[in-house]
């Protein structure tokens, strides 16, 4: 019963972890009190009939709504980017937002020191608590100056007009300071009715309604306007995302500068995990507490002789598995509070805890969980053990167990979700060997990616770095791969497609070994023509236009700019194995626009970056030094790595749990039948018969139950990979049948080891009382 305690207590610690995790996506910007009053505006393109979503919103926008649409209460562009904030020897670079008047009144920051008020001062800054704690120490800094040091390395002192409460990780927005968007402006040099520029977001509040006003409004008005200022950015319309639904659909759209909530296979996936691990801990619990009732059938017998009536023996063993079931959710509470930490360190973008104190809704889930496992796993017993007659108690003629179909039924389905858990962990340990030999279509070498504020700065640096022994190859750029790119709608002929740009330099296409597959690359020497005239695009971006010849060809971005197709490069995989390669177009980057230094070298990783860093606060003293190892697939491969880790982990858990489900049924099967066990015995029966006897009928229903259970992985595991990746690979005949194998090989051992311990004891000891 221990054993099943702790086993169902894991289980209950996993379905914990399930549904923190599912809070904390469906919880994503509910930190807001007016999270369902709040709309983003968002643009569209329309390209060959098909509507191009954009979360990008021109910064004149703002400015023509505001004031202008009845029904709007509130209004508030937002913008965000990293600046240097100085205070004393602490020089770092932190993560600023920029918005207007009404965005302490829409959204829910709650203050630790200050007010809201002194937002709308243009001379302070609101710093978060961690922030704060980092230039001021403990204590409340308000009043206090501090230095941002902007684009161009000058030096701007703000006042801490107030600190924030640290933001939770799933919110939209997420910054260590805020100040007035008006100083974005200043510091852009963009003028506040602009429709050249773009900002991250265009929020509108209402009383509750939907605004069908404004989207009239901005559809008729606004979209002219915006077209004859970007000729390269011809925008179809707008249209308005709910801030309930925005973190969920962020993925669905370009352009997206703030933050997204989970991907769908990191909230799924673990709560499936969890409900799987809790049946299997159920079914493990039903058929123990069929085992135990084997030793009180007098005890039941006695007491409805006595009159005691079924419906109170049903609520005795009732609460006999609620209490049960209680100590191990006490159990699940203590594993939890070890897994949830260890669980969302995995993930870059989930935060999530586990606080009996600050989160009162948990009561309730545990509340239910408890309730739920307790008829699952204790109804049958309770309901089956109180129907026995007392006479055929009595009398000792009961076989409990005797019509033990569902018993057996229950660790089918165990060892049917085992298989389908262990041929998954396999097939996912596969894929990810796959994809970490597979060919991205570029150089997969760790390099040092150090990144510039300013091509100056890029200047200054390069000719340090190029002394640096040990340095193999050095390259510049403006764009790298797995970073960012920019879209443009690309023409040829009647047939427009949304592209992926991205802006290399020559030694960079040199440095990542991008293969050319007909034509040629830039050519430094014809450096202007090819940067004005020339593009270079992908394999599917060739594929998507139709071309049989794609050199040669002409692809227009707006009524003046017109590019020829120089050479095709070979499809590369820049965000990892999850989504689609994007049609993909590349131009020669200006030699005056050079933001990152890649640099390869055969000196050991953190020496070069110490002496780089020590090499760079000589150059620039007030500034962080901001370069970082960059596989350039590292991010994917923590992804597949953790999802692997998790399907392992189901794989462990279900195994373990599967295994004490067979370990009680056969130790019931062991009881029913120990004094056949001892007349065999005493007739001649060899330990060997004895333990092929019992193992026979458990060896075909595992036998049934696996391959029933590796089936069904066959038929879901590509569904599920296929939900996941764009490349994986897919299950072979090995796959399915090295986990069914070594599981039916363990279960027989460790059965066999179970029914051995009895089969060796003296006849004597179960005949004794006959």
């Amino acid at each position: 019963m221990l054993i099943n305690l702790i086993g169902l207590g894991l289980s209950l610690a996993c379905c914990i972890v399930g549904y923190l995790n599912w809070k904390y996506d469906a919880t994503f910007d509910h930190n807001h009190l007016n999270h369902d009053k709040i709309y983003k505006i968002h643009s569209y393109k329309s390209v060959q009939g098909e509507q191009i979503k954009y979360g990008i919103t021109p910064i004149g926008l703002g400015e023509q709504i505001k004031e202008k649409i009845p029904g709007i209460t509130r209004y508030s562009r937002y913008e965000s980017m990293h600046l240097v904030f100085k205070k004393e020897d602490k020089v770092l670079k932190q993560h600023i937002g920029y918005a207007e008047d009404d965005y302490f009144e829409m959204f829910t920051f709650p203050f630790k020191y200050g007010s809201k008020e002194a937002f709308k001062d243009k001379s302070n800054v609101i710093l978060t608590e961690k922030i704060a704690e980092i230039y001021f120490g403990e204590g409340d800094p308000t009043g206090k100056m501090i230095t941002l040091i902007d684009l161009g390395d000058k030096e701007v002192s703000m006042r801490v007009g107030g600190v924030l409460k640290d933001i939770p990780r799933n919110s939209s927005m997420t910054f260590g300071a805020i100040t007035h968007y008006d100083n974005y402006l200043k510091l852009r040099d963009f003028k506040k009715d602009s429709w050249e520029y773009f900002n991250a977001a265009t929020f509108v509040m209402t009383e509750g309604q939907f605004p069908q006003n404004l989207l009239d409004y901005v559809n008729q008005n606004c979209i002219e306007v915006q077209n004859k200022a970007r000729d390269n950015f011809q925008l179809a319309g707008y249209y308005l995302e709910p801030l309930t639904s925005l973190a969920r659909n962020s993925d669905k759209i370009r352009s997206n500068w703030l933050n997204e909530a989970p991907p769908s296979s990191a909230i799924i996936g673990p709560g499936i995990m969890a409900i799987m691990i809790l049946l299997i801990a159920c079914f493990n619990f039903t058929n123990t507490s069929l085992a135990i009732s084997s030793k009180r059938l007098k005890e039941i017998g006695i007491r409805k002789v006595m009159g005691s009536q079924r419906r109170q023996l049903i609520f005795q063993f009732m609460g006999e598995n609620i209490i049960l079931c209680f100590a191990a959710l006490l159990v699940g509470l203590a594993i939890a509070d070890i897994l949830v930490p260890a669980y969302s360190s995995l993930w870059r973008f989930i935060d999530i805890e586990l606080s009996l104190a600050s989160d009162p809704e948990i009561y309730l889930f545990l509340a239910g969980l408890l309730l739920a496992t307790a008829l699952i796993a204790g109804a049958y017993p309770s309901l089956h053990i109180s129907k026995y007659q007392p006479v055929k108690i009595l009398r000792g003629n009961l076989r409990i167990g005797s019509s033990s179909r569902l018993s057996r039924g229950l660790l089918g389905m165990q060892y049917l979700l085992t298989t389908m858990s262990l041929v998954s962990a396999y097939a996912f340990y596969n894929n990810a060997e796959f994809q970490s030999n597979y060919d991205l279509g570029f150089s997969k070498e760790p390099l040092l990616s150090i990144g510039f504020d300013s091509h100056t700065e890029y200047k200054n640096f390069r000719p340090v770095v190029e002394q640096v022994s040990g340095i193999e190859q050095l390259a510049a750029t403006y764009n790298r791969i797995g970073d960012w790119s920019y879209t443009r709608t690309l023409k040829s002929g009647q047939t427009e497609l949304e592209t992926e740009m991205m802006d290399f330099s020559t030694e960079y296409f040199d440095l990542m070994n991008l293969e050319m597959i007909e034509g040629r690359f830039f050519d430094d020497n014809m450096r202007e023509h090819d940067r004005i005239n020339s593009i270079v695009v992908n394999e599917q971006l060739v594929k998507e236009f139709g071309w049989a010849d794609p050199v040669g060809q002409v692809v227009q971005i707006d009524d003046t700019t017109r590019l020829s197709v120089i050479g095709v490069v070979n499809d590369f995989y820049d965000e990892g194995f999850f989504n689609d390669i994007e049609p993909t177009g590349i131009r020669m980057a200006d030699p005056n626009q050079m933001y990152y230094l890649m640099v390869k070298s055969s000196k050991n990783p953190i020496e070069l970056y110490d002496q780089l860093q020590a090499e760079w606060f000589k150059v620039a003293p007030n500034k962080p030094f901001n370069a970082e190892y960059d596989s350039e697939v590292e991010s994917a491969n923590e992804v597949n790595t953790n999802i692997m880790l998790i399907f392992e982990f189901m794989a462990f858990i279900s195994l373990v749990l599967s295994l004490i489900g067979l370990y009680t049924l056969v130790s019931l099967n062991i009881i029913k039948r120990i004094k056949e066990i001892g007349v065999r015995k005493v007739l001649g029966a060899s330990i060997r018969n004895i333990i092929i006897m019992i193992n026979h009928q458990f060896f075909w229903l595992l036998m049934i139950a696996s391959a029933m259970g590796a089936l069904g992985a066959y038929f879901s595991l590509d569904l599920l990979m296929g939900s996941i990746f764009d490349i994986y690979q897919p299950g072979t005949p090995i796959t399915y049948f090295l986990p069914f194998f070594i599981l039916v090989l363990i279960a027989v051992i460790f059965a066999s080891a179970r029914i051995f311990a009895t089969a060796i004891k003296n006849p004597v000891d179960s005949l004794r009382y006959e």
